[in-house]
């Protein structure tokens, strides 16, 4: 997957994670009564949502980088094989 496809993907999935964090947190101020009754758990929610999309993204980067560092190390030359000769 190269850079921008990642980003893009991240960037889409941060977007929903804001758009429903901003959809309940709009619905409260409007006044949506079965909202109204459940306050905390909106707003818990809500950064859940986002957190947990940034933290799939930290997750991702740390495992990609540390998959490029492994593929990276170049592994120690083989010993030179003495074969018998034929005479």
């Amino acid at each position: 997957m190269t850079v921008n496809a990642w980003l893009k993907a991240r960037a889409v999935e941060l977007g929903a994670a804001l758009c429903t964090s901003a959809i309940l947190i709009g619905g409260l101020a409007v006044g949506v009564p079965f909202l109204l009754e459940r306050i905390p758990e909106v707003f818990l929610y809500s950064f859940c949502c986002v957190s947990a999309v940034l933290l799939r993204a930290a997750i991702d980067l740390a495992v990609r980088a540390s998959m490029l560092a492994v593929l990276s190390i170049r592994p120690a030359p083989r010993a030179v094989g003495l074969e018998p000769s034929s005479a």
